[in-house]
Parts: C-alpha cells; structure tokens; sequence
C-alpha cells in the first residue's frame, strides 16, 4: 500500500460494521515507521523483571498451576486484588474480562436495548463509541476543546430523553489526555442519580493520569460502573486482564452473560501475572510516572521551539499529549508527511472523528510512556528545524 498520500477515512458504515479507522491508519503507514510516538501505553514490563519481584506465595501458585479453564467471573485471588483498589466493592461485584474493550462490550450488552437511547462524551475510543451506537439510539456530547477540553454537564442534561439508559464516559481522556475535576464528576454523578442513569466511566489511564485519587465511578454512584485494565497505567497490555466494577450484582451476572459469547474466561497464567503486578502497584506506576514526566520535559521544549507549528499543551502528568496543529496544511496531512520522511508517527485527532458530534482535527496525540520516545521526540525536532 502506498503511503505518499495522508489516509483518507473509509466510508462511514452504522454499527458493528463501521471501519477500525485508527487500525486503519496504523496498518497503512506501518512498512516507515522507525520512531513511534502513538503509543497509548506505558512502558511494557518484562516477565523477567515482574517473576523477580513476585512474592514466594505468587511464585508458588505460578509454579503449581495448570493450563486448564479458569474460573468464568476471575479467580477469586485476582478479584480480591481488584476489589482492594476500590472503597465500596467486594470481589463479587468485580468481572474479569480479556481487556477494557471486552469489559465495556459486555456493560453495554448488558445494558442496553433497541429501544433505549444513550449518551456518550467524545472523543473516545471508536471500539467503545462503536459497542453503544451499535445496540441503541446515541447522542453525542464534545468535550471543549478551547476551555482545555473540559466537560460541560449541562450538555448531558440537555441531551438526556426519556428513555435515555445511561451514560459513558473516559476520564483521564484518550486521546486528549484532560482529567475530570472533582466537582464536574460530583454534578455528573448528581444528574445521573436524578434520573436514574447508569454512568460508566473508562478508566483505564486513572492510575497514571493527572489525579490518582479522582475517584472511580462505581465508589461514587450506586449506579457507577468503572471499567479498568492492565494494559495502560500498568504498561501490560500483552496481558489482556481488564474488568467490570459494579455494586449491581444482577447487571454483573448479565454481562457475564454476554462475555460468555466472546470469551469463556481468561488465560491461567495471565492471572497469576496479573496478582502479581497489582501487588507491585505503587513501585510500576512510580516507574511508569517517572517515565512519563521525562517525556514531557523532553518534548514541551520541542514544541516551544516550534511555536509556529504547535500550540503546545500544559503537562498533564500522563502519558498522552495532544498539541493543537498550527502549521500549513491539516494535522493528518502533517502526519502523514512526518511518518513518510521522517519515519516519525504520530496520530492525527481526525481518527477519533465521530458520527455523534464534532471533534476537533487540528491536534495530534502523542505517547509520551514508553522509553522509545527519547529518541523519537529527537527525531521530530530534528525534522521540524529542517523543515
């Protein structure tokens, strides 16, 4: 496939068949790419290094295990595990799932019907946008992007209907990287209880976005629904270990339901991994943090030197940047141009656009958790001084 030319979005389709397009944009340019700078995870953890820290009873229970099924809901261990990084849940009322998107999939299946409607706040990840317009009626509501990408709440009540179920969102934002302030969620889950909605929240980038303590949906609301993985904050996305955390037990049994229909359970050993990392929690994220602050002071000094390109953003503390595209020509053509001569990806915000409502195409997300990216903002400051 040719890369001389910016990628043109498919066609929009409805529902389950509309096209992967940021799968899309990636596969198109991959044959260039030397100096990645789209990754959305943090630095990915060795076996070696995660078994070297492990405790003798997870070393143990990693020696004697079989391949066998695994428990459907999660192994009770892992459960626990997850359970104690929340104030108000029990390891009932947490569902193991293969990744976020698996998780989200199943709320919505076990959520909602052909005839309710729903809110989601774009941008957000187009899988997740794609497994609640694919089931019912959608309203969108954008976050604004000249107020730092805030959420206006009264947006959502204005779009609320009678028959509207629930609502999603992602806070800390992908691909913007914008955190929810305290007072908005507490207004958010405010509205929500008054109308009776499910609020879901991705929170995957929590624990390595610009507020650790904002709290997690499922503490705050009876109806919150906090949906979470290993594969961001904790840079194990190889994993696949994501979960449901929700105080309705009955809404848990429903999406098991559904997950029944994608994946039976998840893989003994990525379990047993998994107990282990979230045991180490404090010293990966500080590893992961640290990582991700050095990244910002590499490339803010870049971004300032080229001023006549880039409106740079205020570090927000986690691992994605989204500057605003100043130069000539459109940010996709700009990235475009960037991967084919410089070998330099980034991603353009005209990936995250959306059916529901405008989103924003003059940015472009960059990873900034991985140690790849020393050498890749040196590159990108070497192509815009020579450009």
């Amino acid at each position: 496939m040719s890369t001389d030319a910016p990628y043109s979005m498919p066609a929009a389709a409805v529902g389950r068949n509309q096209a992967f397009v940021l799968g899309g944009f990636l596969a198109h340019h991959e044959a260039v790419i030397r100096y990645d700078l789209s990754a959305s995870e943090c630095q990915p953890l060795s076996l070696a290094s995660l078994l070297e820290a492990a405790s003798p009873e997870h070393l143990a229970l990693w020696s004697a295990m079989d391949l066998g099924y695994a428990h459907p809901q999660g192994t009770l261990g892992l459960r626990t595990a997850i359970a104690g990084r929340y104030r108000t849940i029990t390891p009932t009322q947490v569902l193991c799932c293969a990744g976020a998107q698996e998780a989200l999939t199943c709320v919505a299946e076990a959520l909602l019907q052909p005839t309710d409607h729903a809110i989601v706040v774009v941008p957000i990840y187009q899988p997740s946008e794609t497994a609640v317009t694919s089931r019912c009626a959608v309203s969108g509501v954008p976050l604004e992007p000249d107020a730092r990408w805030r959420l206006d709440v009264d947006r959502i009540a204005r779009a609320i209907r009678p028959n509207t179920r629930l609502v999603l969102i992602n806070f800390p934002n992908s691909p913007t990287g914008a955190g929810i302030a305290p007072e908005t969620l507490a207004d958010l889950v405010a509205l929500c209880r008054k109308h009776g909605l499910w609020l879901i929240n991705d929170e995957v980038y929590r624990a390595i976005g610009s507020d650790p303590d904002q709290q997690q949906v499922v503490d705050l609301y009876e109806r919150g629904i906090s949906i979470d993985a290993l594969s961001k904050s904790f840079g194990m996305p190889g994993l696949r270990v994501g979960w449901i955390a929700c105080r309705d037990e009955t809404v848990l049994a429903l999406a098991m339901n559904a997950k029944s229909g994608l994946s039976s359970c998840l893989a003994r050993p990525s379990e047993a991994l998994a107990q282990m990392a979230l045991r180490r929690a404090p010293h990966i994220i500080a590893r992961n943090r640290d990582l991700a602050r050095a990244n910002w002071s590499r490339l803010l000094p870049v971004l300032a030197r080229h001023g006549e390109r880039f409106e740079a953003p205020a570090a927000n503390g986690g691992v994605l940047a989204f500057p605003r595209y100043l130069g000539p020509g459109r940010a996709d053509a700009f990235a475009a141009t960037l991967v084919r001569e410089a070998g330099v990806l980034v991603l353009p915000s005209s990936l995250w656009h959306s059916p529901l409502a405008a989103v924003a195409a003059d940015h472009i997300r960059i990873g900034l958790g991985t140690a790849a990216c020393a050498p890749a903002i040196a590159a990108l400051d070497r192509y815009l001084a020579a450009a």
